[in-house]
């Protein structure tokens, strides 16, 4: 600040104006670094520091006054032409207080104690020990300068007036408490804070990265698994086809040719058409068996289709009509094995009741797949039956509740006597797409 008369306004509205009536304590500080050295001009007058204004008057000033010669309070009742200089730690020769000298920063510190209806209660520090652990109360008692002032203000500003060159001031603050103004520890400064949480983020980073890497390689190691139990699956599926297919086919070969050249023996007839119907069923079942292991079906699209055909193939001799209601486009999702097997016995074990019990003309096979619930119904249009019967003189019933038990899904059966029969199984299916291998 040069030369600025009034002075400039620091505050900005950025603290609560203080009147005759505040009671509380505000903290002052800054550092000023002298272009005007009072020791080289004491015959020209300047005054220069920070002063408090209310209502356009001004107040308590802290800083160097006209005849102070040195570094002082400004604006006293009773001192001397209104000053009121401030004891120093380094006085200059034959007094108790020190010219301000140019080129020698100072800090200052003021405490200022509202009364109200009394005038402030205002304590000085000039260049206090403001190192770690310090407080206004350990301080050299030929540092502190105390007085009563008027302090009351709406705005504070710098101000620089009369000769010299002026004051460079910086670090100005205002707080609540001395501790403000003190330096911190070692451990408290901001770039050791930083270097410190730097470090714990990057610590952190780090084990981040090895969690995510760990889970990573659970993840691939569980793909690995999963990979070779596909693997299995699929070597089994083709032993069972080769093999085992290979040889109950040729059984069935063998008993049609037995059949043929032994017509007129009613025994061997009987027998080799029950081996020939045992072989036979028994390459169904293997094929269901390789359907169910396959991999390659693990897909809705891919068990609708299989449930199709095995109703048409298993309705077909038996002369009973079939309506079939599927969606032609089904989502590619994944079905699991277990849930594909336990959904076609009990598509298998209702179409067998309606072959051989309902005494039908009709069976509907309908498929449907909606907010990842898949429905399936076999309905008839038979003779019915009393639920609570049946359930008592079979576990044909039972073994379907239990199959649904297993894939957590709801088996419903509704029939009456000559009303037919409808059996509808759900099972929650979340929409897992499939990955190709």
């Amino acid at each position: 600040m040069h030369d600025n008369n009034d002075g400039k306004d620091i505050l900005h509205g950025a603290i609560a104006p203080q009147d005759a009536n505040s009671s509380r304590t505000l903290y002052l500080n800054f550092r000023v670094d002298p272009l005007s050295d009072a020791a080289t001009e004491a015959i020209s007058f300047y005054s220069c520091g920070v002063f408090f204004y209310e209502k356009g008057v001004e107040h308590l000033g802290i800083g160097n006054g006209w005849e102070a010669l040195a570094y002082s309070a400004i604006h006293i009742d009773g001192g001397k032409m209104g000053l009121q200089d401030f004891y120093s730690a380094n006085p200059d020769l034959g007094k108790d207080w020190e010219y301000v000298r140019k080129g020698i920063p100072k800090t200052i510190v003021a405490k200022i104690e509202f009364r109200p209806g009394k005038d402030a209660h205002v304590t000085v520090w000039l260049a206090p020990d403001l190192d770690p652990g310090a407080t206004e109360n350990n301080q050299s008692t030929n540092l502190i300068t105390q007085f009563d002032a008027n302090a009351t203000f709406d705005e504070i500003r710098l101000v620089h007036r009369g000769a010299g060159d002026g004051w460079n001031f910086s670090q100005v603050a205002i707080a609540t408490a001395f501790e403000d103004f003190t330096r911190p520890y070692f451990w408290q400064r901001k770039w050791v804070v930083g270097l410190t949480m730097g470090s714990l983020l990057l610590m952190v980073g780090i084990t981040a990265r090895l969690i995510e890497r760990r889970r990573s390689h659970h993840q691939i190691r569980r793909l690995e698994r999963e990979g070779a139990v596909a693997m299995e699956r699929a070597r089994i599926a083709r032993d069972i086809h080769d093999d085992l297919g290979a040889s109950l086919t040729k059984i069935h070969k063998l008993a049609e040719l037995m059949d043929e050249h032994t017509k007129t023996q009613t025994g061997s007839n009987q027998i080799s058409k029950t081996i020939s119907q045992t072989a036979r069923d028994t390459i169904q079942t293997m094929d269901e068996i390789v359907w169910a292991v396959n991999p390659k079906n693990d897909t809705l699209k891919e068990m609708a289709d299989y449930l199709v055909f095995f109703t048409e193939d298993l309705l077909r001799p038996s002369g009973l009509a079939c309506t079939l209601n599927v969606p032609l486009n089904l989502p590619d999702i994944s079905v699991t094995a277990e849930v594909r097997h336990n959904l076609f016995m009990v598509v298998k074990e209702a179409l067998n009741n309606a072959v051989k019990h309902s005494s039908a003309s009709e069976v509907k096979f309908s498929l449907n797949y909606t907010a990842d619930k898949l429905e399936v119904e076999i309905a008839d249009n038979g003779q019915g039956f009393r639920i609570e019967t049946a359930a008592s003189t079979g576990d044909g019933l039972e073994n379907m509740r239990r199959r649904a038990d297993a894939t957590g899904g709801v088996l419903e059966i509704k029939s009456e006597p000559g009303q037919g029969t409808s059996v509808r199984m759900q099972v929650l299916l979340p929409a897992t797409r499939m990955v190709e291998q």
